[in-house]
């Protein structure tokens, strides 16, 4: 067989953009799997985590077959997230020549090649690989070419930190460099600070790593150093010590390496006992060097100062925000561990959609210090919601259940539909004991992301290939039969038999897998938040090397700035209505978002076939399929009560009707969805009436402080209403005197005439009595006071 025309790869002169990634041949092991080629094949069905994840595959592909990767067009949604993206070869599509006085391009450089990889988001966040083409329509280059022009790339050798950097010392990234000086640092006893950076047309050519006491303190740098010396106090931050390291970019395989390096430093080094203690070395480099199996497990991150700042906190936000609610943790000693918090607004939100709350840890699972979590849920317009968040610094089984004590606490007894939570038993014991008619399940995101962490050895070792055949495990089967297959095999795959966070995940699998919680609704939650995650934007914005007071205003701010852009989502203008009647039905009581969930469903029902499985008395059975769908779901269907169910739960899951029964209500020759199968969450009103608490009403507004927190929540409910409206604004303030002269009225009638319009409610204090949101407590039930000045221990 003859060899392969040699293809000449882009030159200086040629028209690849610079950011197009140039693919290189390595040489193929004689004894390579033939599992693992077929791993690096593109295949239809295969699932990446995120869009970087899929090119950076089909790049490694490209490297064996020898082209060049291009990023080429993508879609977006209406929120400008990435729907859908191709990957093309470098020699797709033409271009116009070029004019002869300027630089030519080479010769054939663009032959409309439609070699690509296409790739489409899917509900759960992840991408699947929709279109595959393989065949190029332009000889490939071979090895010797590829070498001869690029060299061969090979893997940044493996340093030892102990032994110091050196140059022309080689890094695959910007972040593997500072990890290794870092590394060195903390051996040799100071703390890394990022310094200056230089970019050429948008990327990195070049970064400085510089020990943190570099430069001088603001107030010194004009001070002459022959004046008299300071006066004795603290040793000063920064002293103008030069030790650094200097990368650079090396084109064109864009790694970095060592182009200087200094190492004297014109100050004393840290002893090894108390390196830890220094900036760049806090927490997370102590966490990440001992890798524990348990690394969230908590009373690890608290630093000094932590406890007082926390509640320096709430307590200003409870003097701006008379109605927050927060709770103070404490464990046997007194000392505060644990924070929970909700203002009005989330406590408001909670009334009308607690059909499902999700406390979602991922801040907490990353390398961050602070253990932050949220509750969230999702509101009629599939938008999150905030409904409180926790600072917990003890997460052990007994601090969960206070957490989640304190948030019913928060929301007047009203017990959550669903609760979403991270696997675990302490989670679902906190949940059976607080909330005993809630539904609890474990988030099958939680585990897809907890793998990373518990896997990792295998996910480094293994690249990109055992996420891609995690994935559809935990997304893709909906049925047991299917989910158990697949697990069997992927075990056998990665030989993981003997992998102990694996068999506890599959002992556990009744609490997280998708077969085995379609009954639970969701609201289809998961979904939502991959789309549009708040808690993505923190990990992104919150710095964890700040202190925590700084780190709690900007939480505050980015929620505040979060909500104030939800609002003209709320009111977004409706799609046109469709003239088809169901569709009109809809539209008419649906808000947008979830009018095109339903629209989802009634595409699929016009592709979907139905046959007569069984019938008995009034009750009739049907086998429904959908085109370009696996799998086949029975409908069951009541002409007693009209009553319809399917076996695929997406009604009770999500509260959108299904396909599968569209179809048949169509059979049926029923054309308007039945008024129980709309449920009021969806719809557009779904803020409008009142709302119930579960609180006894011997409990309700036992006190003056009692009944003031719950005036402050309606008047919040209220202000939300009339503040999307001017004419609405309008009515409230007519509307206020005439309530305060009804209210002098009562007082009046009642004895209480020297109040007036005067009358104030005392802060609370050292002497104030204890009430029932006044009491935070401790994972053990120690009773506290929040008082004025503090805690108050009782």
């Amino acid at each position: 067989m003859a060899d392969p025309e040699v293809l000449p790869l882009p030159g200086p002169d040629s028209d690849t953009n610079p950011d197009e990634s140039v693919a290189m041949v390595e040489d193929d092991e004689g004894d390579k799997d033939e599992d693992e080629d077929l791993d690096l094949k593109p295949k239809i069905g295969m699932y990446f985590e995120t869009e970087d994840d899929a090119y950076e595959f089909y790049k490694k592909y490209a490297e064996g077959i020898g082209f060049v990767v291009r990023k080429s067009h993508k879609s977006r949604n209406t929120r400008l997230a990435v729907t859908k993206r191709w990957f093309v070869c470098h020699r797709q599509g033409f271009k116009q020549e070029r004019s002869e006085t300027k630089n030519p391009r080479a010769p054939g450089s663009r032959t409309g090649c439609g070699a690509c990889l296409c790739i489409k988001i899917i509900p759960c966040g992840a991408f699947r690989v929709t279109e595959f083409v393989e065949e190029h329509n332009h000889p490939l280059a071979d090895q010797p070419a590829v070498k001869m022009v690029l060299g061969p790339r090979a893997p940044p050798p493996l340093y030892d930190p102990k032994d110091g950097p050196a140059l022309d010392m080689r890094f695959e990234t910007e972040d593997d460099a500072y990890a290794f000086y870092n590394k060195y640092a903390e051996h040799v006893g100071f703390s890394v600070r990022k310094s200056y950076k230089k970019k050429h047309k948008g990327l990195l050519v070049s970064r400085i790593f510089v020990c943190s006491r570099e430069g001088f303190a603001e107030k010194d740098k004009h001070r002459d150093p022959e004046d008299t010396p300071r006066r004795a106090g603290p040793t000063p931050s920064r002293t103008g010590c030069q030790a650094c390291l200097i990368i650079k970019v090396q084109p064109p395989s864009k790694t970095f390496k060592v182009s200087k390096f200094v190492s004297e430093h014109n100050h004393p080094l840290e002893d090894p006992e108390s390196v830890h203690k220094l900036r760049s070395h806090k927490l997370k480099s102590k966490m990440l060097e001992l890798e524990l199996p348990e690394r969230r497990k908590r009373m690890h991150g608290m630093l000094a100062g932590d406890a007082g700042a926390a509640l320096e906190y709430l307590q200003n936000l409870q003097v701006e925000n008379p109605s927050l609610f927060y709770a103070v943790g404490c464990n046997d000693e007194g000392k505060a561990i644990n924070f929970f918090w909700a203002d009005a607004k989330s406590c408001l939100d909670y009334m009308y959609f607690n059909d499902v709350v999700l406390y979602d840890t991922t801040y907490s699972l990353n390398t961050y210090s602070r253990p932050f979590g949220l509750f969230i849920g999702v509101d009629n317009f599939r938008q999150p919601m905030i409904f409180g968040a926790a600072l917990m610094y003890d997460d052990s089984p007994e601090g969960i259940k206070w957490l989640f004590q304190a948030f019913n606490d928060a929301m007047h007894g009203k017990q959550p539909g669903s609760v979403l939570t991270d696997v675990g038993q302490k989670y679902a014991d906190a949940v059976a004991a607080v909330w005993p008619g809630s539904m609890h399940h474990a988030t099958v995101w939680h585990v897809y992301h907890s793998a990373k962490k518990s896997l990792k050895q295998l996910v480094d070792n293994a690249k990109a290939s055992f996420m891609h055949s995690f994935a559809p495990v935990m997304f893709e089967n909906e049925d047991e039969p299917g989910f158990l297959l697949s697990w069997d095999k992927l075990v056998e795959k990665y030989n993981l038999g003997d992998n102990e966070w694996m068999n506890e995940l599959y002992r556990t699998k009744d609490s997280w897998a998708l077969p085995y919680w379609k009954h639970v609704f969701t609201a289809d939650i998961i979904t939502t938040l991959r789309k549009e995650n708040i808690m993505s934007q923190l990990r992104k914005e919150l710095n964890e090397q700040e202190d925590l007071l700084q780190l709690l205003k900007r939480y505050d701010l980015m929620l505040e700035e979060y909500r104030a852009a939800k609002l003209p989502v709320d009111t977004e203008a409706p799609l046109p209505i469709p003239t088809l009647r169901i569709l009109k039905q809809v539209g008419n009581l649906y808000t947008t978002a979830a009018f095109k969930m339903f629209q989802t469903e009634f595409e699929d029902y016009m592709n979907s076939l139905a046959y007569p499985h069984a019938a008995a008395g009034m009750v009739s059975e049907y086998k429904v399929t959908i085109d370009e769908k696996p799998g086949e779901h029975t409908v069951r269907y009541d002409s007693l009560d009209g009553s319809v169910t399917c076996t695929c739960k997406r009604f009770e899951s999500t509260g959108i009707q299904c396909a599968h029964v569209l179809k048949v209500l169509d059979l049926k020759n029923i054309k308007e969805l039945p008024e129980q199968y709309i449920i009021r969450r969806w719809i557009k009103d779904a803020r409008s009436g009142h709302f119930t608490t579960d609180l006894d009403s011997s409990l309700r507004a036992s006190t003056a402080e009692a009944r003031y927190k719950d005036l402050c929540r309606i008047a919040s409910m209220i202000a939300a209403r009339a503040a999307r409206a001017d004419e609405a604004m309008g009515f409230i303030e007519s509307q206020s005197n005439a309530l305060m002269k009804h209210l002098d009225h009562i007082f009046q009638t009642s004895g209480f005439s020297e109040m007036g319009n005067h009358a104030a409610l005392p802060a609370p204090g050292p002497s104030s009595s204890a009430q029932p949101h006044n009491i935070v407590r401790g994972p053990q039930g120690n009773p506290l006071l929040r008082a004025a000045n503090g805690i108050l221990g009782v």
